[in-house]
C-alpha cells in the first residue's frame, strides 16, 4: 500500500500508552517514532463486547487520544485506525487484545508472540463470545498486479455461522473462496469492472438463497483493494449481534 504521509503522520499521532484514571496522555513520552516498521489494523468482531483494546509490547495502539480517563475503545465492528495502519517497530513483538472488565465479568487478555516484517500490512480480528474469545492476525498483500482491475478479499471473522457454511456471493456469482480464522497473507481477486459497473455482495448460508447480509450497488474504484469481512454470530437472538458484512478499502 503507498501510504501517504500526512496520514502516517496524523495517525501514528494517535498511538499511546494508558496513564491512570485522572492522569493528562502524552503519547511523545511514550511512544518512539518508527521511520520504516510494519504496519498494523485492528477489526473488533466480537460482537457481544462493546469495545476492546489492542496492545504492542504493552503499548496501546487502539482507541481514540483523551486527555483525562482511560483510553477510548474500539467499538464492536470498527476498526483502528479507520484510514491506514498504526505504525509499529519491526521484528518480534508481543500482540494483546483486552477485552475490558464489566460489573460482572473479569478483564480477559489474549496474546501471542508476532514476528512482523518491516513495510508489511496486517489485520489483527478479535472475535469470540460468551468468554470465549480470540483473534487472527492476517498479513494485507496490497500490491496491484493490474491497475485496471479491481480487486476483493473475503474474510470471515463471524463467531459462529450456520451449520451449512456460508458463502459470499458477487453480483449473482459465488465468490471462488474465503478466509476463516486464518493466520496466512490472505488472496485478493481480481474482478473486471467495465465501464460503470457496480458490485452487490451478500453472504447467505450455503444451499439456501435468502441473503443474511447484502451490501448494494457499491461503487468501487479500479486499482484498489478492498476487503468485505464478515462479523457476528448466527446464533445470537440479538439483532446487533446477528451476521452482516461491511467492506474495507485497504489502500
Amino acid at each position: 500500500m503507498k501510504l501517504k504521509y500526512i496520514w502516517n503522520a496524523l495517525l501514528f499521532a494517535s498511538v499511546f500508552a494508558m496513564g491512570s484514571c485522572g492522569e493528562e496522555f502524552n503519547f511523545l513520552r511514550n511512544v518512539t517514532p518508527a521511520t520504516n516498521g510494519a504496519r498494523v489494523k485492528l477489526f473488533h468482531a466480537a460482537p457481544d463486547v462493546p469495545g476492546v483494546v489492542a496492545s504492542i509490547n504493552d503499548k496501546i495502539i487502539s482507541g481514540v487520544l483523551t486527555t483525562v480517563g482511560n483510553p477510548g475503545l474500539v467499538t464492536y465492528g470498527n476498526l483502528f485506525p479507520i484510514i491506514d495502519y498504526a505504525v509499529i517497530p519491526s521484528g518480534s513483538a508481543k500482540l494483546k487484545v483486552t477485552v475490558p472488565a464489566t460489573a460482572t465479568t473479569p478483564e480477559v487478555n489474549l496474546s501471542t508472540d508476532l514476528n512482523l516484517a518491516d513495510n508489511t500490512y496486517y489485520t489483527v480480528h478479535a472475535l469470540g463470545t460468551g468468554g470465549k474469545y480470540d483473534f487472527f492476525v492476517s498479513q494485507d498483500d496490497l500490491s496491484i498486479p493490474d491497475p485496471e482491475k479491481t480487486y476483493i478479499r473475503f474474510v470471515s471473522a463471524l463467531t459462529d455461522g450456520p451449520a451449512a457454511g456460508i458463502e459470499f456471493v458477487v453480483n449473482n456469482v459465488v465468490a471462488a473462496n474465503f478466509a476463516l480464522r486464518s493466520t496466512g497473507k490472505e488472496n485478493f481477486q481480481a474482478f473486471e469492472q467495465p465501464g460503470s459497473t457496480r458490485f452487490t455482495i451478500i453472504i447467505r448460508e450455503k444451499g439456501k438463497t435468502a441473503a443474511l447480509s447484502t451490501l448494494s450497488n457499491l461503487n468501487l474504484v479500479r486499482g484498489k483493494k478492498y476487503t468485505i469481512v464478515a462479523r457476528g454470530s448466527n446464533a445470537s437472538s440479538v439483532a446487533a449481534q446477528k451476521p452482516i458484512i461491511r467492506l474495507v478499502s485497504n489502500n
